[in-house]
This record gives structure tokens, C-alpha cells and sequence, in this order.
């Protein structure tokens, strides 16, 4: 049986940064996973500035998952339009060919596909593409090519753990992902809060029955700004109780680190490896010290 082995490059060292997935030197596409918060890294990655395609991705505070998909000749410069009209992403997906085979007609090809599957998946809502792109007239031999590579962008998509171009079939077995509960409480501001942390698929989730700090503080990180205005104040997921909320309902806590959902619970910067502490009184740097 043939083995597939993919690589992950960590870009600064942390598992909540910038990273590089590649599936090694006979396949040529290669996927960069950006967090927003993280664009300022990546200045020097020069294949960001060659032609690709793009998802730019989130969830909605009801859950439902929302996406953008694009092409550019030059991402870098691209993503600073997106940032500026751009509020509701918190993560981008880039995908680049290593060998520089993909020109304008490529790529653009490669849009009507993608847009063309994620429509026909029905998985993401796709509101922020205003129209259809239509299918692009390139080469017989071309077009075969960019189907093979966007066979790797699909593979490398759903590896990242986005299903935007999966059709959803008939719901598996419940299989309950294991977790670990840690607490932060900070008594002047009335914060208790708890969070499950999935290692598995590295997942942060602010429990239901959580209270967390209800006025932000100006040293609050801009993306978990937002998305505390999204999630306490949709209609059913919070309810104010002076200076707290009280959170109605999980909260998943995207960019997906301790640290964010420290913030998040307090309204202000927090180093979460040490703000958060288990039953057993170990904090999550004990628990987990590869973080």
C-alpha cells in the first residue's frame, strides 16, 4: 500500500501561528494557512506573491460557516483590501504551486472550480461572492492540469480540517471527542469561566454557564474583539448581568489558542498557557507543555 507522508512547517513556532502544509517533492501544491492575526509574519514569503487561489474562512456567531473564495497574482497585496472590507474571516487558506506553473487563466480557472464545488457542496455559504464567475476558456491540456491540482487543494483542504468542498452525507455515529476542562476566575472583573480544550483536533471551547467580562479593555486583540461582539451579543448566546456576561452557549473560540480565550473570558490580554488551571490545580502549560 502506497504511503502519503504530508509535512507541517510551523512558520513562528507555535501551533496557533502561520504554517506551510505540503505534501512533499511529487506533488506541487502547497498550502499556506494564515491567521489574520498573523498577516504582519509573512512579508518575506515571496510565494505569497506568485499567482494563487484563496479561501478565506469563518463561522458565524449561529454557527453556520462562511467562506470567500478568490485568486490573485500577489495574496499579500490582495489581503489588504479583504482586511479593510472584509470583517468577518479569521482564517485564510492559500494554495500556491511550488513549481510556478500557474499563470492568470490558471487561477482563474481554478476560482470557477472552486466556487463551482463549494456551491455544489452546499457546506459554507459563499454570500460574500457576489456572482458566478464563469468557466474561463483555457488549453485541453491545462485545464486537465488544474484538475489534477485542484485535486491536492481539495486533499490539502480537508487535511487542514475544512470541509467547504465535502458533500455532507448521512450523519456518522456519534463519536465523543475527548477533552480537558480547565477554569479561570478573576474576581474583580467576575469572570468564571470554563474551558474544554479538544488536543485531538485542537479545538477551544468556552462552556455554556461561563461568565465573562462585559466591557473590553484597549489592549484587547482586534480578531477576539470581534468576535466577542459577535458572540455576546447575538440574540440566544448571551445575557447581560452587569459587568458580565453570562454565555448561554458554547463558544469556539477562533484564532484558537489558550491566550484568545483567556482574552476573550476577560476583555483583556492574558497569557493563557498559566491563566488556566484544571481540577487538579495544573495549569495548561502543565497539562499540555509542548505548547
Amino acid at each position: 500500500m502506497a504511503i502519503l507522508t504530508v509535512y507541517t512547517k510551523l512558520l513562528d513556532k507555535t501551533l496557533s501561528g502561520p504554517r506551510i502544509i505540503d505534501m512533499g517533492s511529487t506533488r506541487t501544491c502547497q498550502l499556506y494557512v494564515i491567521p489574520r492575526t498573523h498577516l504582519s509574519q509573512l512579508g518575506k514569503e515571496t510565494m505569497l506573491r506568485r499567482y494563487c487561489f484563496y479561501i478565506l474562512l469563518s463561522r458565524t456567531p449561529s454557527g453556520a460557516r462562511k467562506a470567500y473564495i478568490g485568486q490573485s497574482n500577489d495574496f499579500l497585496h490582495r489581503v489588504k483590501d479583504h482586511q479593510s472590507k472584509k470583517e468577518f474571516w479569521d482564517t485564510a487558506l492559500v494554495f500556491v504551486s511550488k513549481a510556478n506553473e500557474i499563470y492568470a487563466s490558471e487561477v482563474f480557472f481554478l476560482e470557477y472550480l472552486g466556487i463551482s464545488k463549494a456551491l455544489e457542496a452546499g457546506v459554507y455559504s459563499l454570500e460574500e461572492n457576489k456572482q458566478m464567475p464563469q468557466k474561463p476558456s483555457i488549453a485541453p491540456d491545462k485545464e486537465n492540469d488544474m484538475e489534477l491540482f485542484f485535486d491536492e487543494i481539495q486533499f490539502l483542504t480537508l487535511f487542514y480540517g475544512c470541509t467547504i468542498f465535502e458533500k455532507e452525507g448521512p450523519a456518522p455515529a456519534s463519536v465523543v471527542e475527548p477533552g480537558h476542562d480547565f477554569h479561570l476566575r478573576m474576581n474583580k472583573k467576575g469572570v468564571d469561566a470554563t474551558l474544554r480544550y479538544f488536543p485531538d483536533s485542537g479545538r477551544y471551547v468556552i462552556r455554556a454557564g461561563s461568565k465573562v467580562a462585559a466591557v473590553d479593555s484597549p489592549s484587547m486583540n482586534k480578531a477576539i474583539a470581534r468576535l466577542r461582539s459577535e458572540r455576546l451579543t447575538a440574540k440566544g448566546s448571551a445575557t447581560r448581568k452587569g459587568d458580565t456576561y453570562e454565555l448561554l452557549q458554547d463558544v469556539e473560540i477562533v484564532p484558537a489558542s489558550p491566550s484568545a480565550a483567556a482574552s476573550f473570558c476577560t476583555a483583556t490580554s492574558v497569557q493563557g498557557t498559566t491563566a488556566w488551571v484544571d481540577d487538579g490545580n495544573q495549569s495548561f502549560v502543565d497539562v499540555f507543555p509542548e505548547y
